[in-house]
């Protein structure tokens, strides 16, 4: 009798996720789909399921998010999905972080909601909880909704006991270290980011420890930490990025924590370099990412003197904003704007 381990869709399977982890991921997406074909002819539904997964990852990795979107909506709806509670949770918090990802984050969150409530009701589905925990704090915080997003954080750090591995720990941690940051809970950031930093590591995940580095710099800038420690998270991140090569939303996205960087320490010229061509490129960003380099790029060329151009840049950067539905973010960008008409100026670096 053959082994199960030996059948054919099962070796390809293994093959397409070795690619995946080499982050070969056009092949790895080729070989899943061989892989998917495979498992329906074998009548192995789970394992046809688990490739298309893995390909909704591919998509994902290499930021193509409306195909990306595109499967994961696919899987959320076929009726294996529905049997099982595992499978329904890892597809709806599939949905939910394309779903982020496009910047419809009140859909975002309410989907992760509901996948983090279906891996509660089974203890073994712990990771998957995770999973979900993770991407409903990472939509709520977005739509700046601080108190939820802190509330959800307070559970999933219940979740993280020292039964799990590190490295879901780490992610983990380092979520939770950006809502404090958000909230201007500095210490607790920086605390809870020591603790994702302790657990992740370059050796075992360079791409990982490339987005947690950007993301820790972010979040330390937004918080206006313009120090030795952020910078070296800049430079973590840089070289960790330029190692695994990372797609191009990965590289505007890093050039944003570097412009953000040059414009606290208050060198504009340097910031205008990187926002310019990065704005131009924006759209392939989340709306809430372009609405950011936009309002960066707006308070750069006040500070140029560019005044006529900054206003501009002002009033396209409320509308990203609406379109990210964040009302709160765009009042506060046409306040801003009110503001400077008024004082006619901002002060430097501010």
């Amino acid at each position: 009798m053959q082994s199960p381990q030996l059948t054919p869709h099962l070796v390809a399977g293994l093959n397409a996720r070795t690619k995946w982890k080499e982050r070969h991921f056009d092949e790895a997406f080729r070989l899943a789909g061989e892989a998917a074909q495979l498992a329906a002819d074998a009548g192995d539904e789970v394992s046809w399921w688990n490739m298309r997964y893995l390909q909704a990852e591919c998509l994902r990795d290499q930021g193509r998010i409306d195909e990306y979107l595109a499967l994961a909506l696919e899987l959320n709806e076929h009726e294996l999905t529905a049997s099982s509670p595992e499978l329904g949770a890892k597809a709806g918090t599939m949905v939910a972080v394309a779903l982020q990802g496009l910047g419809r984050l009140a859909e975002a969150a309410a989907m992760a909601a509901d996948a983090a409530k279906l891996a509660a009701r089974d203890a073994d589905l712990v990771y998957v909880q995770i999973l979900a925990q993770r991407a409903l704090i990472a939509s709520l915080a977005e739509s700046r909704l601080l108190d939820d997003a802190w509330r959800e954080c307070l559970e999933l750090e219940s979740l993280l006991t020292e039964d799990i591995d590190e490295d879901t720990a780490g992610k983990g941690y380092w979520v939770i270290g950006n809502v404090a940051f958000l909230a201007n809970r500095v210490e607790d950031g920086s605390r809870y980011h020591d603790l994702a930093s302790e657990r992740l590591s370059p050796s075992k995940d360079v791409d990982l420890w490339a987005r947690f580095n950007r993301a820790s710099a972010e979040m330390r800038l937004q918080a206006r930490l313009s120090d030795a420690a952020t910078l070296r998270c800049i430079e973590r991140a840089e070289l960790a990025t330029d190692i695994v090569g990372g797609s191009e939303r990965d590289h505007l996205e890093m050039s944003l924590v570097r412009a953000h960087w040059n414009y606290l320490n208050g060198d504009m010229h340097e910031a205008l370099t990187i926002l310019e061509p990065l704005c131009a490129r924006s759209s392939i960003l989340a709306t809430q990412t372009s609405a950011e380099s936009h309002f960066l790029l707006a308070r750069t060329l006040l500070a140029l003197g560019r005044r006529e151009e900054a206003v501009a840049t002002f009033s396209e950067t409320a509308s990203l904003f609406d379109q990210a539905a964040l009302p709160d973010r765009s009042s506060a960008v046409r306040e801003y704007l009110r503001d400077m008409v008024d004082q006619r100026g901002e002060p430097h670096g501010e």
